[in-house]
């Protein structure tokens, strides 16, 4: 059921402020030379987030079918550059809450949610569509942004903007992921690390005394990619999301996606494929995107048969090594952290958060206030009630 309806592909409005245009496009309504905008604006805009650029989201856009009620928002300038693009899908919900919102958009497989925007025109940008969001939206209560990064300037400019104009802004959620920061790399490792690359060795060795050489293999950029795809699939398959069908084989729609960004990413020489196998056997694969002094975990899968070797974190142990190489290198691992694992091969970790900004006129700022406060005084209520609920369950 669609709760705003949108009457053309092509809907605009001119912010006052700093001059600038918002117009919420649907993808089909397109032309190529809305397409040449997006790819200078991705130029401009930076690698900070490969997957809000333009060959990635626009792969995004056509292979996911949830994208139907998805309509990209970008503001321009007076001359009609894109100055940024986000891809935004109406809720009829708020989690538990019958509250409709405008969401970020995200593809399957899409780690970081960071809108395609220049640092320089972060702040613009953030005006210009939160006046016409509540300008023009007037059954949403907020919008409700997923996966920002704490260290992002694009999403820092965002919390500025709410802060100036008294803007109600909550963060609600946050949660670390492994990274490496600049210098992470050159600084001495400490006792647990050493313990933990013993441990790695240990592993590697004994799957070589049992299973043959181990090599790992990391594909040249202008090499064909279209075998390690294969086999990564069939790898993926093999395992458990192979058995829930999760696994990108599963589905017309992730398999075409992901093939189509394993051979832009190649073409573009900013995808990293890797593989560890033990007598030519593939044991694990991983692939990641390097852009300049920007790095993103992307797709991993590893042989369920061999879970007692580790293969999964011997690769990552030389994934971390491949990327330790550039000390510059800003690296975010996309990958939840994992309890026992904390000093390897990663030394730092990157903030992430989901968080809900109002938007609307003053009275449902009021009603944002509100939601805000009763979703608060549930979550502090779940604990208590499910202690209710087993001691009358025992009892």
């Amino acid at each position: 059921m669609k709760h705003y309806v949108i009457t053309s592909d092509d809907v605009s409005a001119r912010g006052a402020a700093d001059d600038c245009a918002v117009q919420l496009r649907k993808y089909a309504s397109l032309g190529a030379g809305d397409h040449r905008r997006w790819v200078e604006l991705s130029d401009r805009a930076g690698a900070a987030n490969v997957f809000a650029q333009h060959w990635f989201m626009d792969a995004a856009l056509r292979h996911s079918a949830p994208a139907g009620d998805a309509v990209l928002a970008v503001v321009l300038d007076h001359e009609g550059a894109w100055l940024g693009a986000v891809p935004l899908v109406p809720e009829p919900s708020f989690g538990r809450w019958p509250v409709r919102n405008w969401q970020t958009w995200l593809a399957t497989n899409q780690f970081l949610g960071t809108p395609l925007v220049s640092p320089r025109d972060a702040h613009r940008f953030w005006r210009s569509l939160l006046r016409y969001l509540d300008a023009h939206t007037k059954q949403g209560l907020l919008l409700h942004c997923r996966r920002f990064a704490q260290d992002d300037p694009v999403c820092a400019a965002l919390a500025d903007c709410c802060d100036a104009e008294g803007r109600a802004f909550r963060v609600l959620e946050r949660f670390e992921r492994p990274a490496r920061f600049p210098g992470s790399a050159i600084r001495p490792a400490g006792k647990s690390e050493k313990k933990a690359l013993a441990r790695l060795r240990s592993l590697r060795g004994r799957l070589e005394r049992d299973h043959g050489p181990v090599t790992v293999t990391i594909e040249e950029p202008d090499a064909c990619c279209e075998h390690w795809i294969d086999t990564f699939l069939a790898l993926e398959r093999k395992g458990w999301k192979g058995r829930t069908g999760s696994a990108l084989a599963c589905s017309p729609d992730t398999e075409a996606l992901f093939r189509e960004v394993i051979r832009g990413g190649q073409e573009r020489r900013v995808i990293r494929l890797a593989k560890l196998a033990a007598n030519g056997r593939p044991l694990a694969m991983s692939s990641w995107f390097e852009a300049g002094d920007r790095g993103l975990g992307f797709k991993m899968a590893f042989d369920e048969a061999f879970r007692s070797y580790a293969p999964g974190q011997l690769l990552m142990r030389s994934v971390a090594d491949c990327v330790g190489r550039n000390p510059a290198m800003h690296f975010d691992t996309c990958t939840p952290a994992l309890r026992g694992q904390r000093n390897s091969p990663w030394n730092d970790d990157r903030t992430i958060y989901d968080c809900a900004v109002a938007i609307g006129p003053r009275r449902y700022r009021l009603l944002f206030d509100g939601l805000m406060r009763a979703r608060t005084a549930w979550a502090t209520a779940i604990p208590a009630i499910r202690r209710i609920t087993k001691t009358g369950a025992a009892d």
